[in-house]
């Protein structure tokens, strides 16, 4: 898990260095990864190191009474009720790890919970998940290591790049944190990307396509 974290801002950190020796980076990044400085205006980009790159990861939790809840609400969880997120759940599963005292959960109720619940393939109709999930953090732009520079729905810098528009699938995650104790572990839900998304003619390293046309 560190080795992939680390990947990840290895690669945020290098194309934030890109932008600073520009002197295109934004004093204030307001919480997202990098943005840059055009005609004036701040814009926010999100950075990710894999093709194939997951969004939103949130944990819930389960109680007799409640049922599925959000571990904390937040404006991407508010986001995620919108769209019924947590109505894709199977009703009828009860989990051993919320159900059970913590030192009662063997190895296989962790089996089973993972099995019971760990789900995907559930494919949205179009991407506006994602790019209302990033106009809530004020970014309207992505780049993708070997994929290069988009815009998220719309392109406030008019700039000319393409829309980042991936097939969207909903998944659930029974996530392991440590092997031990068995019950270190958390359901999450995750949106991830699938199939092949076409080359940007654009890309802040200037690898798969031009350098946009950004002036400060």
């Amino acid at each position: 898990m560190c080795a992939v974290v680390n990947k990840g801002m290895e690669y945020e950190n290098k194309i934030r260095n890109i932008l600073i020796s520009k002197g295109l980076l934004p004093g204030d990044l307001e919480g997202n990864d990098v943005g840059f400085k055009h005609q004036g205006r701040d814009y926010f980009v999100e950075v990710k190191n894999t093709s194939a790159p997951d969004f939103g990861q949130k944990r819930v939790r389960w109680t007799q009474g409640r049922g599925w809840y959000w571990a904390k609400e937040d404006a991407v969880t508010e986001l995620y009720d919108k769209y019924d997120i947590l109505d894709e759940i199977n009703p009828k599963f009860i989990p051993r790890r919320h159900s059970k005292p913590q030192g009662r959960i063997a190895y296989k109720d962790k089996i089973y919970n993972q099995k019971r619940f760990e789900k995907g393939g559930i494919t949205f109709q179009d991407s506006r998940i994602l790019y209302d999930y990033y106009a809530r953090k004020n970014c309207h732009y992505i780049q993708i290591e070997n994929l290069g520079f988009y815009h998220l729905g719309t392109d406030p810098a008019n700039l000319g790049v393409p829309q980042f528009g991936p097939v969207l699938k909903l998944r659930f995650r029974a996530k392991t944190h440590y092997s031990h104790p068995t019950y270190a572990y958390s359901f999450f839900v995750v949106i991830q990307t699938k199939g092949k998304v076409e080359k940007s003619s654009f890309d802040l390293e200037d690898k798969v396509g031009a350098f946009p046309n950004i002036a400060p």
